[in-house]
């Protein structure tokens, strides 16, 4: 008989009363004893499967840390079971976790997950799906019911769907943007139409004006759906951008130079200070485009009398450029949405465009690997728009 029989002999014999008694108890408790062993040594290869296992369940737990999804594993008396590093980072948990407790409810502090894992496990649903806001993110939120040994458990999956919402806001502002853009015109072009369908036409001198007004508008459309064209192929890539070494101060010269009438009808001042010198990688083509936007919504918001200047500084890999006007300048709470489509500040909304500009040249500028943006208002009158692009100079 072996050790083990032997052990689980004399535990048996002593939870029946002791020693001493062996004349008619013996057989049946050897009997039981080897029935007992033979169970647990039946028990050894699901051991070894289990040890065969385990590489297997550490990838798992790997793929588990590494999935960009919140997952929590909980049993059901709610006690977490597993949960991964991106589940820390949504509740603000240090990796010594349990010491917050050991249920859901202790460790998160969200009541409405513990009241979703309450209704899985209290009804016949095998999942449930539902959006939550945790820490001021909203999260999609889908719990599945399993059965592991016989006892139920739950797998809860969160996802970020903060992004996909704002861009969602963002997609439905666009539309009412548009909408709100084209009807301007098509308006005043419709009204105009119907002004020389009156016979207004029989007056040249009077049809001349509204047949330039129409054309204004019919080029006000016209622009607006190239830039809506030009903003769809930057946004998805297909817009090609040629990085070779070209002088900043040209490039500047040529944007202004697109602008020269605007200047002399507002009686602005347009100041080139680049240095001649200073070259960038850049597509002269696609830089020209952004300061052509940035100079032209410079000369809009500046008064008769003002100032637009240009300026350079190096840095040893960007050259930042800047744009300084003297009109009314940009508040804090719009610096951060100046660049966004069809928003129009304050200082915007008396005055045409499509809105698009200042958007385009952000993505053309970030297609460069720069970026682009408004500083923060200062003791110096009016707006400074800024943007990087990659410097072609040497440097020591």
């Amino acid at each position: 008989m072996s050790t083990l029989n032997w052990i689980l002999l004399g535990m048996l014999l002593m939870a029946a009363g002791g020693i001493g008694v062996l004349t008619t108890r013996y057989l049946a408790l050897r009997d039981r004893a080897e029935h007992l062993a033979e169970r647990i040594h039946s028990i050894y290869p699901l051991e070894e499967r289990l040890a065969e296992r385990e590489p297997h369940i550490n990838a798992l737990e790997t793929l588990a840390q590494a999935a960009s999804n919140g997952l929590v594993l909980v049993n059901h008396t709610h006690d977490v079971i597993f949960i991964n590093e991106v589940s820390l980072r949504i509740f603000d948990l240090p990796a010594d976790w349990r010491e917050y407790g050991q249920t859901l409810l202790a460790i998160t502090r969200q009541h409405e997950l513990d009241d979703l894992l309450r209704t899985l496990f209290s009804s016949y649903e095998t999942s449930l799906s539902e959006q939550v806001v945790i820490r001021e993110r909203t999260y999609r939120v889908r719990l599945l019911r399993t059965r592991a040994a016989g006892e139920p458990y739950a797998a809860l999956s969160l996802e970020d769907i903060s992004e996909l919402q704002r861009l969602g806001r963002a997609r439905r502002d666009m539309v009412a943007n548009i909408s709100h853009e084209l009807r301007t015109p098509i308006t005043a072009i419709r009204l105009l139409v119907e002004t020389l369908q009156r016979g207004t036409m029989k007056l040249p001198a009077k049809a001349a004006p509204l047949l330039e007004k129409i054309a204004a508008e019919t080029d006000t459309l016209q622009q607006m759906a190239q830039e809506l064209l030009d903003l769809a192929m930057i946004e998805s890539g297909r817009a090609e951008i040629r990085l070779v070494s070209v002088s900043l101060h040209d490039i500047v010269e040529e944007a202004a130079s697109h602008l020269h009438e605007m200047a002399l009808r507002g009686k602005i001042t347009l100041r080139n200070e680049v240095d001649p010198a200073q070259r960038v990688l850049a597509d002269a083509e696609q830089v020209v485009r952004v300061l052509t936007n940035l100079l032209h919504n410079a000369l809009k918001f500046t008064p008769p009398g003002g100032e637009v200047v240009v300026e350079a500084s190096a840095g040893p890999e960007m050259v930042t450029v800047t744009v300084t006007d003297t009109g009314p300048g940009i508040s804090r709470a719009e610096r951060d949405r100046v660049f966004e489509r069809f928003y129009r500040g304050d200082r915007a909304r008396q005055s045409a465009g499509t809105g698009l500009g200042l958007a385009i040249a952000k993505h053309i500028v970030e297609a460069h690997g720069g970026r682009v943006w408004a500083l923060e208002p200062s003791s110096h009158p009016g707006a400074q728009l800024c943007f990087t692009l990659p410097s072609a100079n040497p440097t020591d």
